[in-house]
């Protein structure tokens, strides 16, 4: 085995730490086991950049490192930007003991994993014999950077021949390419190989995610039930499962396997998003809120930051925001606001993520009684939808939902009508533009009724009866009318009879307004007025 000062001459070292006794002490140490281009970094942002500029042989970071980003977010960024080559070393150190930290790294596959406190010793040690492997390793992972795939596997071949100590490790490489190039049969057999001569959980996996990609699903959920039975903290075995079952249309089943899953490793910043999002389509709006404050949380010094966390954040709290001045009110609103406030100020050069927090504000402002707050953001987000370039219907269809709750009904009718023309709707926007349009529509014809309510009760107290059954004829052709509309239209005609004389047809006609209206109950406040209309009425057609 070649000497680990060998080895580490020449190659680029970054080396990360919080503490600054800490980092001169890694770095004393690298320097004395040979390497002579040792970079510090005193937090995640710094290595970040760092990283962003320099290209790096090995990389050595502390877990856990303040503020801002940790060792794992570090990882997930230099892997998620293709910042860091297949042939860079990343070793990570942590004093951590809780498993949520260690299985959130582990997902991202660092090279090696040092607890803290080492000595320089076991430095060494872990140090040579990983930079021997990777050295082993350096042809395959340089075409792998290449992106050379049909090299990847010719090579994966040569060396576990060569290096048959190394077949497992390569056979690993050779199962991921093989995915990688849709070879999904070819990569079965190889699994399948592979769990004849020992069982391995990442082949288990391997085979199941074949299986998964030539869409036998039932084998696939088999093997991910075998390989939890024996490796139940094999999170990613969790994911696979849960794509199962949304294959089989059963998102309850998959948000529950993702629960699971964030039970063994909530730091995974792209599941919890996933849970949050399975969770809102399922209307469990507490599950939902605890993802996506999870994945605000996570993100927010992340490659994986997006303007969705905040907004299905805000949104997932809209459940528990009322008029009602509660404590979970008031928690709900104001978590609602940070996070509107937050996502404007982040993407304040977007017009589009604006409009969509302005109208969750207004929702917020609508859920928590306060009209007028409410109707003047809606003003607002009318404004910028003015502004934006090329307005999706989902947009649109959100701007008329806040017309309605702002009691805008004509604005949401002209917007409903644009939406109409559309021939770019997906079924799930036109199934909702059909329910808002019977909605809108009973909302616009109650709202109609009204008006000409309160036109003919004009009419009626002018002693203008006929005008006032006219009018109030109008108004109780549509079925949405109200029973205050039914009841002054009741009056209006058996005073009429009452005055002149009863008709067989107007008897009727009230006859069929009482059954629409069927019984009030006692403590309505109509209810005495309509049984001295009953009485009334049946005293006229005695009359007749």
């Amino acid at each position: 085995m070649a000497d680990l000062s060998t080895m580490l001459a020449n190659k680029r070292v970054l080396a990360v730490d919080d503490l600054v006794e800490s980092r001169s002490a890694m770095k004393k140490m690298l320097t004395i086991l040979g390497a002579d281009k040792v970079d510090v970094a005193m937090d995640g942002d710094e290595a970040t950049d760092y990283i962003l500029n320099n290209d790096y042989d090995l990389i050595i970071s502390d877990y856990n490192l303040g503020r801002g980003r940790d060792g794992q977010q570090i990882l997930e960024e230099a892997r998620f930007t293709h910042q860091i080559k297949a042939t860079c070393t990343f070793v990570m150190l942590t004093g951590e003991n809780a498993m949520d930290m260690v299985m959130g790294a582990i997902e991202y596959e660092p090279d090696d994993y040092i607890t803290k406190p080492f000595t320089i010793d076991v430095m060494r040690q872990r140090l040579t014999r990983i930079l021997a492997i990777k050295e082993m390793l350096k042809p395959i992972n340089e075409a792998m950077d290449k992106q050379d795939r049909k090299t990847v596997l010719a090579l994966c071949e040569q060396l576990i021949l060569a290096q048959p100590r190394l077949k497992r490790r390569v056979e690993r490489i050779k199962g991921r390419t093989l995915l990688k190039l849709k070879k999904f049969e070819d990569a079965l057999a190889l699994y399948e190989n592979i769990l004849e001569e020992r069982e391995i959980n990442w082949a288990l996996l391997g085979k199941a995610t074949c299986l998964f990609k030539l869409e036998k699903y039932p084998q696939a959920e088999k093997v991910l039930a075998r390989t939890l039975r024996e490796h139940p903290k094999y999170v990613q075995c969790y994911d696979l499962l849960s794509k199962i079952h949304l294959k089989n249309k059963d998102l309850k089943s998959a948000q529950n396997t993702l629960i699971s899953a964030t039970n063994v490793s909530p730091k995974q910043v792209l599941r919890q998003m996933e849970l949050g999002r399975l969770a809102y389509a399922n209307k469990d709006f507490a599950v939902a809120e605890s993802a996506f404050k999870m994945s605000v949380k996570l993100a927010r010094h992340s490659c994986y930051r997006s303007v969705k966390n905040y907004l299905f954040f805000a949104k997932s709290l809209q459940h528990k925001i009322t008029p009602a001045n509660n404590r979970d009110s008031r928690a709900g609103s104001t978590e609602a606001f940070k996070a509107v406030e937050e996502a404007k100020t982040l993407y304040k050069e977007n017009t589009d993520y604006i409009f969509e927090a302005t109208i969750i504000e207004s929702t917020t402002y609508t859920n928590l009684g306060k009209e007028a707050d409410a109707k003047a953001i809606a003003v607002k987000a009318e404004e910028l939808l003015t502004h934006v370039n090329e307005p999706t219907g989902a947009m649109q269809l959100s701007m008329v939902n806040v017309f309605l709750e702002t009691s805008q009904h004509a604005k949401a009718q002209d917007m409903l009508a644009e939406l109409g023309k559309r021939k770019d709707l997906s079924r799930a926007e036109t199934r909702e533009l059909t329910r808002t349009r019977n909605e809108i529509s009973e909302q616009v014809v109650r709202e109609y009724t009204t008006e000409i309510n309160d036109k003919a009760i004009a009419f009626f107290e002018r002693g203008q009866l006929q005008q006032a059954i006219d009018l109030f004829d109008t108004a109780t052709a549509y079925k949405e009318a109200g029973y205050t509309v039914m009841v002054n239209a009741i009056q209006a005609k058996v005073t009429f009879m009452d005055q002149r004389e009863p008709t067989r047809a107007m008897i009727k006609e009230v006859d069929e307004l009482f059954v629409r209206m069927g019984d009030l109950p006692a403590h309505d406040e109509r209810y005495d007025r309509w049984i001295q209309l009953k009485k009334t009425q049946t005293r006229l057609k005695r009359a007749i």
